[in-house]
């Protein structure tokens, strides 16, 4: 029988795709178990061989308010609640000592993460940021002098670079393990799709979860308007429900309600454009080249998987990266991106006949 293993990602959906190569790994070592929020349940889901899945909404999430002992006391009776399956490990990704208290709840022999410094914290520098990892901080200072010769990391580990792909973290920790990250494509099963005519099909996806996210509609509408996209490709809009479309009357459109219809949808294209987003990672897993556009978020950290170099961005912000709490009076780093640097990424596609 494999020993347990608890990987615990409380973040977004993006994040949990982005897990999927080292939760792949682990299996072949190890019965993996995964917390995460209701919402991302579905990614989970979606590998051939899918983790045993656990969901809790943390008192935390989005944002909203919490104090510190409000989000101490929810993680540990998370914890206990788990305890009673026994994990031999936890792990988690995040510097974030409320997800390393609930490890520590569940009695979990090896707890392998990133403790607090500021040099695994992502925009550390950010004067909210800076608030968050100093109270941190001092509930991992608290928890060593309340709890002598019990630490809350078994195993702590330290980004290489401050600016070190998210992925290298999991690698980080894969490699503690034992294991690798299973990186082989696709990293989750999807039907073939027969290409319709003889031009590269490109699948749009032109919305975004937050504002700090969303190139402004008026140049998406410029952009697929234009020659280089409108004589090249084959373009197929991917929108959630109650989004308006904004690709030019005619266009092949496919409302995806679910991720599996998202999934289906990305499959069929060649190459994907879209926000730093949800699609944007799942056509990754896929095999697919992405091109993204990065407002608030840092590539470095979060692009996707092996399409680094598709990125388009300015870097004109004083602030940036802001993760999702502009300081300016507007999006200075997505009004800076001009339609012609989305059509100079796009024109570097290549693909094969």
């Amino acid at each position: 029988m494999k020993p347990r293993l608890l990987v615990v990602e409380l973040h977004h959906l993006g994040d949990a795709v982005m897990s999927l190569p080292f939760v792949r790994g682990a299996q072949a070592a190890f019965d993996v178990h995964v917390l995460c929020r209701p919402a991302s349940r579905a990614v989970y889901q979606l590998p051939a061989e899918p983790p045993s899945i656990h969901t809790w909404e943390p008192p935390w999430a989005d944002d909203r308010m919490c104090g510190a002992w409000q989000a101490i006391s929810a993680a540990r009776d998370e914890g206990r609640v788990l305890r009673a399956l026994e994990f031999s490990t936890a792990v988690c990704v995040w510097a974030d000592v409320r997800a390393t208290i609930l490890m520590d709840a569940t009695r979990a022999g090896r707890r392998i993460g990133f403790p607090m410094t500021r040099g695994n914290y992502y925009a550390a520098d950010l004067p909210w940021r800076r608030e968050r990892r100093r109270l941190g901080r001092s509930l991992e200072w608290l928890w060593r002098t309340t709890h002598p010769g019990r630490p809350l990391l078994t195993l702590e580990l330290h980004r290489e670079s401050p600016r070190q792909s998210h992925l290298r973290c999991w690698e980080q920790i894969a490699a503690a393990l034992g294991v690798a990250c299973d990186y082989s494509v696709p990293w989750i099963p999807a039907p073939d799709k027969a290409r319709r005519g003889d031009r590269p099909v490109l699948a749009v996806h032109a919305q975004a979860r937050v504002p700090s996210k969303q190139w402004p509609v008026a140049r998406w509408r410029e952009l697929l308007a234009s020659p280089s996209v409108a004589d090249r490709f084959d373009v197929l809009e991917i929108f959630p429900p109650g989004a308006d479309a904004v690709t030019p009357a005619g266009t092949r459109r496919h409302a995806t309600p679910d991720l599996a219809s998202l999934v289906t949808a990305l499959q069929g294209a060649d190459a994907v454009l879209g926000h730093d987003s949800l699609p944007a990672h799942l056509a990754a897993a896929l095999g697919k080249p992405v091109v993204t556009i990065f407002g608030s978020g840092e590539p470095d950290w979060f692009a996707p998987w092996n399409n680094r170099g598709r990125v388009v961005q300015r870097r004109v912000c004083p602030l940036h990266p802001c993760i999702d709490r502009c300081g300016m009076d507007s999006y200075l780093c997505l009004d800076s991106v001009t339609v012609d640097d989305v059509l100079d990424r796009l024109g570097k596609l290549e693909f094969r006949p």
